[in-house]
């Protein structure tokens, strides 16, 4: 049978090929195809659109391969794929770091489009006069009440002993406005826990009292000086009114930073893994290329399962923490190659670090976020 030439564009001809590489200016040869150094194709041709449209082709289609190949190995052979790409066959699968972060983008893109948390914003405190004050020549302004059954109330729970942290808050508030001043500088006098949070609470009611706005504002009403104390207190109270305001939207913001928090907490989380196993077999890379591997798995089976919910109305969320919980341990027996029960007490110990690890680190998340948003 005939052989028939395959197709190649013409900048690859013999013709257009030069003595030095245009990229990175390595001396060449005529019978170089690509740079040694660069890899870059050797052409002096002008690129022209068909050029421009055959390479994005052929990168497509590369990454393609490459993507067919990397799931292939991932969910069929638990572990394999960690073997392989130590071994050297980087360019048979995607990179375990950026193929993560691309699944764990998509699964929580999957997540802010159906998770619908902005309706959850009609449970946060609203910002309006509707307020008990204490004290003070505001009144409460309930519709349904005439002006003198409003000072009628207004008295009566002046009278009213403080006998419960709420009303004791409302009071404090209140006498806070009154001299505001003097509260402040009272409260520089406590140590720096109570100090910093008597003046969040502080800054919170000076804006819900429209007294304030912003910091600067803060500083000319309350006639102190600039410090960071200050200004983070102020931030915090900021933050903490735009949750209670919008508990929806924050749970949103919060639940769209998770991928980039798995990505820097599973480094930490692989330095446990090294000290569990032999270091004469494996390093420290090896044990994170194998984790990025395992929870890329992991948000794969959890897209499937948000998937299934949203559009066919099926739980399948515990089939799916099963379903990886039992790829784990095979993943884990494979890639380490060690007996079965030595192989459970590590993944017994692993997941009990890995969980603990994943609670502190959230809870410490969850504080900054809050105190930052």
């Amino acid at each position: 049978m005939e052989n028939k030439p395959t197709y190649r564009p013409k900048r690859y001809s013999l013709k257009y090929r030069g003595i030095r590489c245009l990229n990175c200016d390595h001396p060449l040869d005529v019978s170089d195809k690509y740079c040694p150094n660069c890899s870059q194709i050797n052409s002096t041709k002008k690129v022209t659109f068909f050029d421009l449209i055959n390479e994005f082709f052929a990168t497509l289609i590369s990454y393609d391969s490459k993507l067919r190949k990397t799931l292939s190995a991932l969910i069929f052979n638990p572990g394999k794929i960690s073997i392989d790409y130590i071994n050297g066959k980087r360019l048979t699968y995607t990179n375990p770091f950026r193929f993560f972060l691309s699944i764990t983008i998509i699964y929580f893109i999957i997540i802010s489009f159906t998770g619908n948390f902005s309706d959850l914003d009609r449970f946060g405190t609203q910002n309006n006069d509707n307020v008990i004050n204490f004290g003070s020549n505001k009144l409460v302004n309930w519709s349904g009440l005439s002006q003198n059954e409003k000072k009628n109330l207004q008295e009566a729970l002046n009278n009213i002993p403080v006998d419960s942290v709420l009303e004791y808050k409302k009071k404090k508030d209140s006498l806070a406005m009154i001299a505001p001043k003097v509260y402040f500088d009272s409260v520089n006098k406590k140590n720096f826990t109570d100090r910093f949070f008597s003046k969040i609470d502080f800054f919170i009611s000076g804006i819900n009292e429209h007294k304030f706005y912003t910091y600067n504002e803060a500083l000319d009403f309350l006639e102190i000086t600039d410090s960071y104390e200050n200004k983070a207190s102020f931030g915090a109270a900021g933050s903490f009114l735009k949750i209670s305001r919008q508990p929806g939207t924050f749970l949103g913001y919060l639940i769209s930073k998770i991928p980039f928090i798995i990505f820097f907490f599973l480094p930490l989380f692989a330095v446990f893994i090294w000290l569990l196993y032999d270091k004469n077999h494996f390093n420290y890379m090896d044990h994170l290329i194998f984790g990025f591997h395992n929870q890329t798995m992991l948000i794969l089976l959890l897209t499937i399962a948000l998937l299934m919910n949203t559009i066919f109305n099926i739980d399948i969320l515990w089939i799916s923490v099963l379903l990886f919980l039992f790829y784990l341990y095979k993943a884990m027996k494979n890639f380490y190659n060690e007996g079965r029960i030595i192989t459970i007490i590590k993944y017994t110990l692993l997941n009990v670090i890995f969980f603990s690890l994943a609670f502190f680190v959230t809870l410490f998340y969850s504080l900054a976020v809050t105190f930052t948003y």
